[in-house]
């Protein structure tokens, strides 16, 4: 289907945005379409597992999404499926001088040709709602002990 991708400059080191842009059970509080997320296995690591509820409109879908790429502080892909869809978040961080960061979230959709009426809706939904998210993932760091 498409990605759906958005950055925004954060007032915080990439170490800090990564504690709690990488804390799964965090994503309903800034991801759109995620209402429930948990880690199904100790740490994050490679190979890693969560489990991650979408909405309504993305079917409830669950998805079972691993950890395929992770270079702490800056990169963490995960990809999984779940239901009609296909799923890869990437979250990429790198610094922006005096203390900052720049963050960026990619989101990758797939689903079988005779469902993706399903992809294409939550492809609208999370184009509208991803930009906003970082702002919300920005309010979570804020609430954070420094």
């Amino acid at each position: 289907m498409g990605r759906i991708s958005a950055s925004a400059a954060l007032p915080y080191p990439p170490e800090r945005v990564w504690r709690v842009a990488t804390r799964v059970e965090d994503l309903p509080k800034w991801m759109p379409e995620v209402v429930g997320a948990e880690r199904l296995d100790p740490q994050l690591a490679v190979g890693s597992r969560a489990r991650l509820r979408l909405s309504a409109a993305a079917a409830g879908a669950e998805v079972t999404a691993a950890v395929t790429e992770l270079e702490a502080p800056t990169r963490l892909v995960m990809a999984g499926s779940g239901g009609p869809l296909g799923v890869v978040m990437r979250v990429a961080l790198r610094s922006s001088g005096e203390g900052g960061s720049e963050a960026t979230v990619e989101v990758d959709l797939d689903a079988p040709p005779f469902l993706g009426f399903i992809a294409r809706e939550v492809e609208r939904r999370l184009e509208a709602g991803l930009p906003d998210s970082l702002g919300r993932l920005q309010a979570l760091i804020e609430a954070e002990p420094a």
